[in-house]
């Protein structure tokens, strides 16, 4: 039976084998001898949490037939063919993690996005932080929210734009690098410009004119990452996570640890550019 897909010609359905493949195998072997030596002493004296073994156990059913199908049956021909249940995990299956970051990516471009250039900002942050986003979440949040109200703040000057005037923006936070290295990290993908009211101030609008942004240079975005990278460590003195003789001594770094990258932009028509872009994202 074929599969009808927008925008390609029909192709014959295939089961996928996960049981055939090196990480399936890998984890059905040594599952139970992880889970068996996570609780010993020589290690941290802890079990794995609940979480873990739920998710590593649901990952050995997802697309294995024994653990339950639907039957697909084409009314035409009378073909009819076994698609196995899957797991929909969030962490460990790459097929659901596929599928959801497409899904995800398709969903934005055609119903939150609109025809407007985007542009992705990549926010990394020095070691000796990455240790308490690891581990505390309004550390992770306020990161997020610094690095935004200064992009919203350059976008405004940038296209001239009032302070009543708003941008948009999709964010993702992902939590190793490209080489399985903890890293917590950020993308956001921000529309280049800002959204500026019409109507006179205090009243509700009853519409907006979108004001695009002036071109990048390597100067202004300089001074963004300066501002992203001071505004971060005087929350981390405030909140109490970092000593403010620490905070100090990290500004006076001539390598920063920061990182903000803003290169890759998108434009307003380009909708299979940004379909990929949220797809590397997602």
């Amino acid at each position: 039976m074929a599969v009808e897909s927008q925008g390609c010609r029909p192709a014959p359905y295939r089961r996928r084998h996960p049981e055939q493949t090196a990480l399936y195998q890998v984890v059905q072997q040594h599952l139970e001898t992880y889970l068996a030596l996570a609780g010993e002493d020589d290690w941290d004296g802890k079990p794995a949490p609940a979480y873990v073994e739920r998710e590593f156990r649901r990952y050995l059913e997802c697309g294995i037939l024994a653990y339950g199908f639907a039957r697909a049956r084409c009314p035409d021909c009378g073909h009819d063919f076994l698609v196995a249940f899957s797991c929909k995990g969030r962490g460990l299956c790459p097929s659901c993690n596929a599928r959801r970051m497409a899904e995800t990516a398709a969903h934005l471009v055609d119903h939150v996005f609109p025809l407007l250039p985007v542009r992705q900002w990549v926010l990394s942050v020095p070691k000796r932080l990455r240790w308490y986003l690891e581990r505390e979440p309004q550390a992770v949040t306020a990161v997020l929210h610094i690095l935004l109200r200064i992009i919203e703040a350059h976008l405004r000057r940038r296209s001239g734009a009032s302070a009543h005037a708003r941008f948009g923006a999709v964010s993702f936070i992902h939590r190793f690098g490209a080489s399985l290295n903890r890293n917590v990290h950020y993308h956001c993908c921000v529309i280049d410009g800002v959204f500026e009211p019409i109507g006179d101030a205090g009243e509700i609008p009853q519409s907006v004119r979108f004001l695009p942004a002036a071109e990048l240079t390597p100067e202004a975005l300089a001074t963004i990452a300066e501002q992203v990278r001071v505004r971060v460590l005087r929350w981390f003195a405030r909140s109490g996570l970092i000593e403010p003789d620490d905070v100090r001594e990290m500004l006076a770094w001539e390598h920063s640890g920061f990182s903000l990258d803003a290169a890759v932009r998108v434009g307003a028509h380009d909708r299979a550019g940004l379909e990929r872009l949220l797809r590397y994202c997602a």
